[in-house]
């Protein structure tokens, strides 16, 4: 037979009851005050952080595209001079330079308009007079309106030091004299130079 006896005193049972009630109120008790500043200041931090890079990007993106606006505007006036650089021909002497309505032909740069007259105005090849015209003409042509709204000046041309090498450079600035860009060139018509 089975015996039944009473539980010994050193053993005491607790109640199932107060162990729940304890662990029910640690889980459901919230955060502590220091937890929610923590928490609020890891926040702030990358909210601030976020909002950085996102103003940074922006200027970044408005700059670049500020850019692209003034050296497009540049292409295009430096199209415009190319332009009058190829059409850019002499018929005889410096007086009779000028810049031709149309493209000219080989036969164009020829002082005698054929290029079987191969005789050049060597006074005008030794001076700076064969651009004399072609820098007038570059003078007097208006840059585009992208160009002036920009804030942006096409200065006039300067002459090489070396009057034979018929080389002129072209620079643009901004508001600031910052120089943007620069281009050197020499006209067609001055290949038949020896």
């Amino acid at each position: 037979m089975m015996s039944l006896r009473a539980p010994s005193p050193a053993i005491r049972i607790t109640p199932s009851r107060h162990i729940t009630r304890r662990s029910l109120s640690r889980s459901t008790a919230g955060f502590s005050l220091v937890e929610i500043i923590v928490a609020t200041g890891l926040m702030v931090i990358v909210a601030t952080g976020s909002a950085l890079l996102f103003m940074l990007s922006n200027r970044q993106s408005t700059s670049s595209r500020g850019r692209q606006e003034q050296q497009s505007a540049i292409s295009d006036d430096i199209a415009t001079i190319q332009r009058l650089n190829e059409r850019y021909s002499c018929s005889s002497g410096s007086a009779s330079c000028g810049i031709s309505e149309s493209d000219p032909g080989e036969d164009d740069y020829y002082p005698g308009g054929s290029s079987a007259d191969d005789t050049f105005d060597l006074d005008l090849c030794g001076s700076s007079d064969l651009l004399s015209n072609l820098v007038s003409a570059i003078n007097d042509t208006d840059p585009p309106a992208s160009l002036t709204a920009l804030g942006i000046t096409r200065q006039s041309p300067t002459l090489d030091a070396d009057s034979s090498s018929h080389r002129y450079t072209v620079t643009w600035i901004d508001s600031n004299d910052r120089p943007l860009r620069q281009i050197t060139l020499v006209p067609t018509v001055a290949n038949w130079c020896p």
